[in-house]
């Protein structure tokens, strides 16, 4: 009751407080040709400080109102817009006379630039030249120990969601400059969430040029953002970082964290050191960082069984690359105790050459306890498998990467790198299964000991080549190249006991090793040119290459009785695999332009691929050749893209290996290397709206497909519960998606933020299914919504609020396999109170509800942490966070989920209850001021 009627009065206080204010209203026009002004900055300012009350941009029409103006105030007006003179005008508005209302303002040109025109004080928050939008960092205020994703949060048009992802007006951010050179590779978070909000002087937002040159035209709906942040000159001067130690413990054991992050700008230089060690299940480096930076963000023909994941849960949150952990978590959750260090530099001697250098190393530890439950559906009859595992994982990972960009004269680019990953993985792991039919009973029993080493070696090398025509505009050329060589070795040691019981009982012993070498070499290359042929066609040719060559062996021992190693070869369970493939496609189309607003692009492509596939088990090779003549057709009209495209893809060669891989002796794979290339059809639709007055950004993706000779699963399960998947073709496999989002940010009322969001996903697939010899379709539809709401007042108090639904149906033509639906909701609320001075109280509380989880497990899941701040020392360089996780003790790892016809219930071990308390001293360089303490940040690295 006291919290409603507080909240009631904060509510009255908010609203009374915009209700007294004004406005001032006028047109920005060209003083010569009296044409309005768009996007002209009209800032407002208190006449005596010079403290920027709040801001506006004209409309297209150089329209202009600037509301939530406080009265009886001195303030002063500065309108702006690059190229041009200022003007100022001072006034204060009345009771009496709260709103007004000017004639047309009409702005000079001038060669003078932005900065040369305004005095520092005066900068406008924000300035727009072509296709810069530029944000005087000063305007706005954050406070102590702020990072740069909390000042990123306060722009306008730019969004930060909970997993620091970045998007500007809809689009997303792709990379991060820090005075135009990289941080730590290609991940944004790199950069948000380790430097401080208070060295930063501009943040620049641009078009990706580089995505752009990538995608060979001129269509900027389809490129993302780059944002350059350009740091105060004093902060040039010094060092600047933040080092921070914590201790804790829950009622099982001691909880701990540690890292630093220290860097030295200087003109030409940069030097960046980060080390962290925490068992508190959160990883060291971001994904997007070793997906761009190692090199590992692309797949071609011999890259299909690469495995990358990325997640966030209620356990904490991870990655994987290639079956490769870089801190956090597994995705099959556990207990991580995780360490690394990086170092980066960047060298630029000149405005033409941009050298760096990095090295990342990573070691994880992983304590692990899960529960399965998977129950499979066929008619009246229900199969039942329970496995709980229990072990660890060690995992070593390092990576190192050199590279430049070269600019030898304005039109010409020239980009380098190369990467050198290593990744060592140990994984130990006891299973204790059971398999239970409804009509039979007890079907099998037994338990399975395993010791999985995996050993990863992978170099890859970039390079990039564009050019411009110096002497006709839109004419352009591209090259990219690639090599990478990716080395990896394999060891599985499986000892298996099983009791069958039904139908008639026997026991199986299991005693092997099964060793893998899968080197593989992949080289990429292709060219782009463009040429203009009028105002109105262009011609675009482009060619790709691509070679891959894969070896993979497959030994499986026996051990030997008498001296007790594994060298008795089995020959059944044994093969040789080796793969050369040639895949090249030239395109070309013409890009017709009617007007500025809709382009026409039209294309063919021919496609080229011949595959050879030896295997030691078959008495010839398999050959696969493919000559296609492939349609693709694009479409922009404004805001609004249309893509369509065939493509024809060779299976996987893990598809291709007919041996069987028995390390789970419950699940049996074994390959088809009569599967035929799979043919597929996509289009695609998007659409956004950008409204930068009202800050409101709507945007819109949808997409299709159908494949012909898809590739699914046809699984047997016999009557001892032994589950067989061998890969074959289907026809008629389709899926559809859409996705939209809405948000709006509100900030009439200079002390009061409110922003508000909502979005959905819809997606419907649909395939054959193939269940120990019966076919049936199935359809699948997830509907997912979603809804936030945030508030902050001043920045004394936050509020931020979600809420998303989840609903996940499948259905089938056969009445053998019963429909199953699952539905989950989740929400979330976050606080922040900065009251009293040097203290900041936050707080937040998750809810999840998953109604299908079966009886005797929680249906819901509660997670509220809490944590208090207090700023200390000099200019708030100290801050001491005591924090407690999980008050409720009500965090549990449950999940489930739905696949073709079965059901799975999921519980691993994760962190419950525990307190820690964590200082952090922050370095500041001469001339950086204080910034903010405050949100989720604090429980990230």
């Amino acid at each position: 009751m006291k919290k409603a009627l507080l909240f009631s009065l904060f509510l009255s206080y908010v609203c009374c407080a915009a209700a007294q204010t004004g406005s001032i209203s006028g047109r920005v026009a060209d003083s010569a040709s009296g044409k309005g002004l768009a996007f002209a900055t009209v800032t407002v300012f208190k006449a005596k400080d010079t403290a920027i009350v709040t801001y506006r941009l004209s409309n297209p029409d150089g329209d202009f109102k600037v509301g939530g103006l406080p009265l009886d105030l001195p303030l002063r007006m500065i309108i702006t817009f690059s190229g041009y003179h200022a003007v100022r005008k001072e006034f204060v508005l009345t009771a009496g006379h709260s709103a007004l209302v000017m004639d047309t303002v009409k702005l000079s040109t001038t060669s003078q630039m932005l900065d040369e025109v305004v005095v520092t004080a005066e900068r406008p928050p924000v300035s727009i030249k072509n296709d810069t939008i530029e944000f005087n960092a000063t305007a706005f205020k954050t406070l102590p120990n702020a990072l740069v994703e909390d000042l990123l949060k306060k722009l306008p048009g730019v969004q930060v969601d909970a997993d620091g992802n970045i998007t500007v007006n809809g689009k997303p951010v792709n990379r991060i400059l820090v005075d135009g050179k990289t941080f730590f590779g290609s991940d944004p978070k790199m950069a948000t969430r380790n430097l401080p909000a208070n060295i930063i002087d501009k943040v620049q937002v641009v078009d990706d040029k580089e995505e752009l040159a990538r995608n060979g035209d001129d269509n900027l709906n389809n490129v993302g953002k780059v944002v350059n942040i350009t740091l105060k000159k004093g902060v040039k001067k010094g060092w600047f970082g933040k080092v921070y130690a914590g201790a804790g413990s829950d009622p099982k054991d001691t909880r701990f964290e540690a890292g630093g992050i220290a860097n030295i700008f200087r003109d030409t230089l940069q030097v960046s050191f980060l080390g962290y060690t925490n068992n508190l299940n959160k990883p060291g480096f971001g994904y997007t960082d070793l997906m761009q930076t190692a090199g590992l963000d692309r797949t071609n023909s011999n890259l299909n069984s690469r495995s990358t994941s990325i997640w966030t849960n209620g356990s904490g949150s991870g990655i994987s690359i290639n079956g490769i952990s870089f801190g956090g978590i597994q995705n099959y959750g556990g207990i991580a105790t995780s360490k690394g260090l990086g170092f980066n530099l960047n060298h630029a001697p000149n405005a033409k050459q941009s050298l760096f250098a990095q090295y990342f190393y990573g070691n994880i530890l992983i304590d692990r306890r899960n529960e399965t439950d998977l129950k499979q559906y066929n008619a009246d009859t229900v199969i039942d498998n329970n496995t709980i595992v229990t072990g660890g994982v060690v995992t070593h990972a390092h990576n190192i990467g050199i590279g430049g960009k070269f600019k030898p004269d304005s039109v010409t680019t020239i980009q380098v790198s190369a990467n050198y990953m290593i990744g060592l993985q140990d994984e130990y792991r006891f299973s204790d299964i059971s398999s239970i039919s409804n009509k039979n009973g007890s079907l099998s029993n037994g338990d399975i000991d395993q010791n999985n080493k995996a050993n990863t070696y992978y170099y890859r090398h970039n390079f990039a080549y564009t050019r411009l025509s110096p002497t006709k505009k839109g004419r352009r050329f591209n090259l990219a190249h690639s090599l990478d060589v990716n080395n990896r070795f394999n060891n599985y040691y499986t000892n298996s006991t099983i009791h069958y019981i039904n139908p008639t009982p026997y026991d199986s012993l299991l005693n092997q090793l099964r060793h893998e070498d899968v080197p593989r070499t992949d080289v990429f290359t292709s060219a782009n040119y463009s040429e203009p042929l009028s105002k109105s066609f262009t011609l675009r040719l482009g060619g790709r290459y691509e070679y891959g060559k894969l070896t993979n062996a497959i030994t499986t021992f026996n051990p030997n009785a008498i001296n007790k190693k594994y060298d008795l070869i089995n020959t059944q369970l044994s093969s040789n695999f080796n793969r050369e493939s040639h895949r090249f496609h030239v395109l070309a189309g013409f890009e017709f332009k009617a007007g500025k607003d809709l382009t026409i692009t039209p294309g063919i492509r021919a496609l080229y691929q011949e595959v050879n596939n030896v295997l030691a088990s078959l008495p010839k090779a398999i050959r696969q050749n493919e000559k296609n003549l492939l349609p693709t057709f694009a479409l922009v009209y404004k805001q609004f893209n249309f893509n369509y495209s065939e493509d024809i893809s060779l299976p996987a060669y893990t598809y291709l290996i007919p041996v069987a891989d028995n390390s789970n002796p419950y699940v049996i794979s074994k390959g088809n290397p009569d599967l035929l290339p799979s043919e597929r059809h996509n289009f695609s639709v998007y659409y956004y709206i950008n409204n930068t007055k009202k800050s409101l950004n709507i945007n819109l993706n949808a997409n299709g497909g159908f494949v012909r000779n898809d590739v699914i699963q046809n699984v047997t399960i016999d009557q001892k519960g032994i589950q067989t998947n061998v890969p074959v073709n289907a026809d008629g496999s389709s899926n559809f998606g859409i996705n939209y989002n809405v948000n709006r940010q509100y900030k009439n009322n200079p002390k009061l933020i409110i922003s508000w969001n909502f979005g959905a996903w819809y997606g419907f697939n649909r395939s054959k299914l193939l269940y120990n010899g019966e076919t049936s379709w199935q359809s699948t539809v997830n509907l997912n919504q979603w809804a936030g709401l945030n508030f902050n007042f001043n920045d004394k108090f936050e509020w931020n609020n979600n809420y998303s639904i989840g609903y996940n149906f499948t259905s089938y033509s056969s009445a053998s396999f019963r429909k199953l639906e699952v539905l989950t909701h989740r929400a979330g609320t976050e606080l922040i109170v900065r009251v009293p001075k040097h203290v900041i109280w936050e707080t937040n509380l998750d809810y999840s509800y998953n109604g299908n989880i079966p009886n005797g497990l929680p249906k819901d899941l509660f997670r509220w942490n809490a944590a208090v701040n207090f700023t200390m020392l000099k200019d708030e360089k100290g801050v001491l966070k005591l924090s407690m996780m999980d008050l409720l003790g009500r965090n549990n790892g449950i999940n489930m989920w739905a696949t073709r016809n079965m059901v799975t219930t999921s519980q691993t071990n994760v962190l419950g209850r525990y307190f820690m308390a964590t200082f952090t001293y922050n370095i500041r360089a001469i001339g950086a001021s204080k910034s903010k303490v405050g949100g989720n940040r604090l429980f990230l690295f």
